[in-house]
């Protein structure tokens, strides 16, 4: 029961929550964290006969458009290919194991980065009190993944534009992606823009709030400090999403 006073006030009331936690709540990051991880994993497992039927529409649909040109032995391999892009290793098993590793390496990342610069700032933190922090800062994202998951039950949909991509993303078919592939910069700007809604403006809250307690820092600089983290660590995660893009448009030329 405690537990979840803790989770209703990370919503209602962050920084006297955080400032509770933080006196004598060393071992109560368990919950959140195990939220999260589910939250993670839920949305992935929910959408998975989904996606395994489009994999296997969009084989089909290639298969279709090239059938006059493939062998025998060309239709058979792409059967196979058809069936293991539907399978649950490929759609559920290693899409659950690779979001909730980048789960658990985010929270390092940034506990690292707020231990490192918030001492150059002057504060004053361990790093084990940020990582318990940042780990509470990301129950915003756990509410995300429920509501993700219960959107995919109740319509039957995957979510094909999440966050604020729809801006400059359309709708993508295979025959679309052969003839017109997106340019590296409409890749990088839909990549840059799935990555911003209401669950992240919350979040850098929470981690500004929870900054300020731990480390100590004016609201100024613990501003200064995680948007600059953030800003850093969103332009590192666009750089595959960049290279991707060069590859791909260098090899539709």
């Amino acid at each position: 029961m405690e537990n979840i006073r803790l989770l209703w006030g990370i919503v209602a009331r962050p920084r006297a929550t955080f400032q509770r936690l933080n006196e004598n709540g060393r071992r109560a990051w368990w919950l959140p964290a195990l939220l999260a991880v589910i939250m993670v994993v839920l949305p992935i497992i929910v959408a998975s006969p989904i996606q395994a039927r489009q994999a296997r529409e969009a084989v089909a649909e290639m298969q279709a458009q090239m059938s006059e040109m493939l062998s025998p032995e060309q239709r058979q391999q792409m059967e196979q290919a058809q069936q293991i892009a539907a399978s649950p290793l490929i759609i559920t098993v290693f899409p659950s194991l690779t979001g909730v590793l980048g789960l658990v390496v985010g929270w390092l990342v940034w506990a690292g980065a707020l231990y490192l610069v918030g001492m150059v700032a002057g504060g004053h933190a361990s790093f084990g009190a940020l990582f318990r922090m940042v780990v509470w800062a990301w129950i915003p994202y756990a509410l995300r993944g429920f509501l993700q998951a219960l959107y995919i039950l109740l319509t039957g949909q995957l979510i094909a534009h999440p966050g604020l991509s729809g801006l400059v993303a359309g709708e993508q078919t295979v025959e679309k992606m052969l003839t017109a592939p997106p340019t590296a910069g409409q890749m990088v700007a839909s990549d840059l823009l799935a990555r911003i809604d209401l669950f992240l403006f919350w979040n850098l809250a929470l981690l500004v709030v929870g900054t300020m307690v731990v480390t100590r820092l004016s609201a100024r600089k613990a501003t200064a400090l995680v948007l600059g983290i953030w800003l850093l660590l969103t332009l590192m995660g666009l750089i595959p999403t960049l290279i991707g893009g060069l590859v791909l448009g260098h090899s539709f030329q």
